[in-house]
């Protein structure tokens, strides 16, 4: 007796069609992607008989030098370098960024609001006075240099007797004297010898020694402020370490390539540039020899690779 068939129920005829839209979908979605793929090869290739037609001949100089294939390979074992360098300084990286971000933390928590407040009205208050201790001093600078004028000219026999005046006359050849000779320490310190003959008031210290009477001095920062700043400058010093660590690790070295630092990093963007399909109009990206752009076509693929793996 033949064996029976069982006739397949609803859901396993269910079953089945949805099996074979998850194992048709792929494929189709394959075929797609490798038709977009080659109409992206074709494109490219007519995209770099374009340009290869409008190439503008570079000038090699000691900044630009000619991309060979010897220096491609040297190019891109640097780049590989690279990419283990950085993975070496990925882990200190992240423990340099744990870092700032726990001194961030401890700044804001250090952090009064209202002693910063306090504060900052306190220094508002004194810089305006410092402002008017300025002002005054200014004013009285200028009233003496005009009352001495006064004189010269009413009377200039007596004038020259003025001590003051003669004083004044003297500093003022020393300082000629001094600008002729180049001698800048000289000419700062007869101009400071001037200003104090005649009361001005030039220098930050000076001002705050006249502000004292009037002003009183600088207020204090309160400990909550002076902690908080110190936290956050050491923050931002691990911060500026972290990237420069990074940093570091993502250029290449001139002796990697056997060029100088200046060498290497023009023909690193060069390479890049044009890997990265800048405006068409941009210099940059059309100025190869044809054997140097030949060679950078026939590498691309691998220049990419490389890029993507020391970035």
């Amino acid at each position: 007796m033949p064996p029976r068939h069982s006739r397949p129920t609803l859901s396993a005829l269910i079953c089945l069609s949805l099996a074979a839209a998850l194992i048709a979908v792929p494929a189709h979605a394959q075929l797609g992607a490798l038709r977009r793929a080659a109409e992206r090869r074709v494109e490219q290739k007519a995209e770099d008989r374009i340009q290869a037609a409008n190439l503008i001949e570079p000038t090699f100089d000691n900044t630009t030098v000619e991309i060979t294939a010897e220096r491609l390979d040297r190019l891109q074992a640097a780049l590989g370098k690279l990419q283990g360098e950085r993975a070496s300084n990925r882990q200190r990286y992240d423990q340099m960024q744990a870092q700032y971000s726990a001194l961030d933390d401890s700044a804001r928590a250090a952090e009064n609001e209202r002693e910063r407040t306090t504060y900052e009205r306190a220094r508002e208050r004194y810089l305006e006075c410092r402002q008017r201790t300025q002002e005054a001093a200014d004013s009285a600078h200028q009233q003496q240099v005009q009352e001495m004028t006064a004189r010269f000219q009413r009377n200039p026999a007596a004038a020259q007797n003025d001590p003051k005046l003669k004083a004044m006359m003297t500093m003022m050849n020393e300082l000629v004297a001094a600008q002729q000779k180049g001698d800048a320490e000289a000419v700062q310190r007869i101009t400071q010898r001037m200003a104090s003959s005649m009361s001005a008031v030039i220098d930050s210290a000076g001002l705050d020694r006249a502000a004292m009477p009037k002003c009183g001095g600088w207020p204090v920062k309160p400990p909550s402020l002076v902690r908080s700043e110190r936290l956050r400058a050491r923050a931002d010093s691990v911060r500026e370490a972290s990237a420069a660590l990074m940093s570091a690790a993502g250029k290449v070295k001139g002796e990697d390539v056997g060029l100088t630092d200046v060498q290497a990093s023009m023909m690193d963007e060069r390479i890049r540039s044009w890997l990265a399909g800048m405006r068409q109009d941009a210099p940059i990206t059309r100025a190869f020899r044809k054997e140097e752009y030949d060679l950078l076509v026939a590498r691309r693929a691998a220049l990419q690779r490389a890029y993507r793996g020391s970035e």
